[in-house]
């Protein structure tokens, strides 16, 4: 139950060496880093890195480039030379003149079938074909059933080649001299030939004579768009480049070390030192309460610095499940099916401790699958019972649960009012901490009324409730809850006086103390239905074996499996959200202040 102490670390260099301290700083992995804005102040003067990034629309150009003409980057090569702007430049204009990019992705895309009869075209050479003076050359496609029509055209001045076909299409090459053109090109019309244009260039050899240097400058392009992207963190203060966030504590010495070689230099300031920058929050738990963090993330991170709630949330929220769903076969099963896929999500890994008090207090109930009496033995055994520990069915324990029920309420409410005293005291915050309604006032008040009530029902005295008792437990705490604010500010040595006026104070106070009084008795309400799903577990269950007995024989068996499965999932699903509501609305409202962030170290340089 603990909050992992963090480190704020600045790290500065010269100019020339910024890239590698940024590469370095965000490739480790363990820096929370700070916006360079962030750092920038009037007192010191400094500027943040407004410098356009070429590089992103260069690796555009690339991309477009390489879909044009059906090229396949590399990603995974590392740029080994990193290219300046004038050098990529250069380069995207080489490739525009050699490739005709502008030309060539004006044109239709080719389909695969245009590829391949391109490819068997390509050996007579696109550049040659293109330099012929006097020859002219037709390339398309022609509909299949349209081709042996060509026979009769066999005196005309033409040449032709099937270079590849399919079901509907031949692909094919004429060739006419450029007396017949405009004849011959009027005949391949009439038969619904398709022309494609023919390249001015081979590129599938270009490709090969440029795939390296593609490669090699794509990666320059992408790993310098990425430190261009990581400026955002960087500040020039003092002349020096300064990347600035907050390390694990026991991660520090890791975090310098991943700067060796550079000349770095590290200012390390505990994160009180600097409270302008809010330090996040990494959550470290035990293995029972770990996986319950992802409740406490749902809802809020506590700040840094504050209470973890984690250890309490998991051991109440696994309490009040298992006394909601007390059946010890159906627990055994969801400590099964929580443990084994644990490492898939932590819902598991709370299911699977859910399932530990859900099979304990399953026992405790002496139920097992639905089965009421099969634990009556152990039960007399060790407990030295007639029947067994607690009949849930049992008419004459209804009472006793629901009663129950609140009492384990009421306990879980101090707790929560306990937690809210620590919690205001840590913060020196002493008007919450002692006259609050869930500070020392609320606690005194609540517990002295619980007492009362307690001895009232059990003893039918109520001795407790004497005009001392009252005085100090029942009209001090309210005084207290009305004037918190101005004792809380005498407290604090703080103007006593409210803002608004004492006429408009009271009146507001007044209103706020009855809700607070009613929040009790609701509260305290609230936790029946603990005791209603105990009663809503054990009542679907009996439905269960009731239809087992109707049915009998094999289908019995069919009933039993399919029955506790309907009612695991559906009961389980309502006791889970159940429980999550009372974690929330009954104890976390008392005690917890979230608004933290979370610790998430700064993506590294993907280039």
């Amino acid at each position: 139950m603990a909050i992992v102490p963090m480190s704020y670390v600045e790290a500065r260099t010269d100019a020339a060496h910024l890239d590698d301290m940024l590469v370095c700083g965000l490739q480790s992995g363990l820096l929370d880093a700070l916006p360079g804005s962030s750092l920038v102040t009037e007192e010191n003067g400094g500027k943040i890195h407004n410098d356009p990034n070429p590089y992103t629309q260069y690796q555009q150009e690339l991309e477009s480039f390489a879909h044009t003409v059906g090229f396949t980057f590399d990603t995974a090569q590392k740029a080994e030379k990193l290219w300046t702007a004038e050098e990529t430049e250069a380069f995207l204009k080489e490739l525009d003149e050699t490739f005709h990019i502008r030309k060539e992705a004006q044109q239709a895309p080719l389909s695969p079938e245009d590829e391949k009869a391109l490819a068997a075209l390509s050996v007579c050479g696109f550049e040659r074909i293109h330099a012929c003076t006097y020859l002219n050359f037709g390339f398309g496609r022609l509909p299949r059933q349209n081709f042996p029509k060509l026979n009769l055209y066999r005196d005309s001045s033409f040449v032709h080649h099937k270079l590849y076909e399919n079901k509907q299409y031949i692909w094919m090459v004429y060739v006419t001299s450029d007396s017949y053109a405009a004849e011959v090109k009027q005949i391949f019309a009439s038969l619904y030939f398709e022309p494609i244009e023919i390249p001015e260039i081979d590129v599938g050899s270009l490709l090969e004579q440029y795939q390296d240097r593609l490669n090699a400058v794509y990666a320059s392009c992408r790993q310098k768009a990425a430190i261009l992207e990581g400026y955002q963190y960087i500040a020039q203060i003092d002349g020096q480049e300064v990347l600035a966030g907050f390390v694990e504590q026991d991660r520090l010495s890791a975090y310098e070390e991943s700067f060796q070689g550079l000349p770095v230099q590290f200012t390390v300031k505990e994160p009180q030192k600097v409270p302008q920058h809010a330090c996040p929050t990494k959550l470290h738990n035990s293995w029972f309460a770990r996986p319950f963090e992802l409740f406490v993330e749902m809802y809020s991170l506590p700040k840094y610095g504050g209470f973890d709630p984690t250890l309490f949330f998991a051991v109440t929220y696994s309490l009040l499940f298992g006394i909601m769903f007390g059946d010890m076969g159906q627990g055994l099963v969801l400590m099964a099916i929580g443990f084994l896929f644990e490492k898939k999500s932590r819902l598991f890994g709370i299911i699977g401790r859910a399932g530990i008090f859900s099979t304990v207090f399953g026992f405790l109930f002496g139920s097992f699958f639905g089965y009421e009496d099969l634990l009556n033995p152990i039960h007399q055994h060790f407990f030295h019972v007639r029947d067994k520990l607690f009949d849930v069915m049992d008419s004459s324990n209804t009472m006793a649960l629901l009663m129950g029920a609140m009492l384990v309420g009421s306990f879980l409410i101090m707790a929560s009012q306990m937690l809210n005293i620590i919690c205001h005291a840590r913060r020196k915050e002493w008007d919450g901490m002692l006259f609050g309604p869930n500070g020392i006032a609320g606690l005194v008040f609540y517990a002295y009324v619980l007492a009362c009530a307690a001895q009232e029902l059990s003893t039918g005295s109520a001795a407790l409730l004497s005009l001392p008792g009252i005085l100090l437990c029942i009209v001090l705490p309210i005084f207290c809850f009305l004037f918190q604010e101005p004792l809380g500010s005498l407290v604090m040595h703080r103007t006593v006086r409210p803002q608004n006026g004492w006429g408009g104070y009271i009146t507001q106070s007044i209103f706020e103390v009855l809700e607070n009084l009613l929040s009790f008795v609701t509260n305290s309400m609230s936790y029946l239905r603990v005791g209603g799903f105990v009663l809503s577990h054990a009542g679907m269950m009996l439905v269960v074996m009731t239809l087992m007995d109707m049915i009998g024989g094999a289908g019995s068996w069919v009933v039993l499996v399919f029955g506790n499965a309907f009612v695991m999932v559906l009961e389980g699903l309502v006791v889970g959200i159940q429980a999550l509501r009372l974690e929330y609305y009954e104890m976390f409202s008392r005690y917890y202040q979230g608004g933290g962030r979370a610790f998430v170290p700064t993506a590294a340089l993907q280039g």
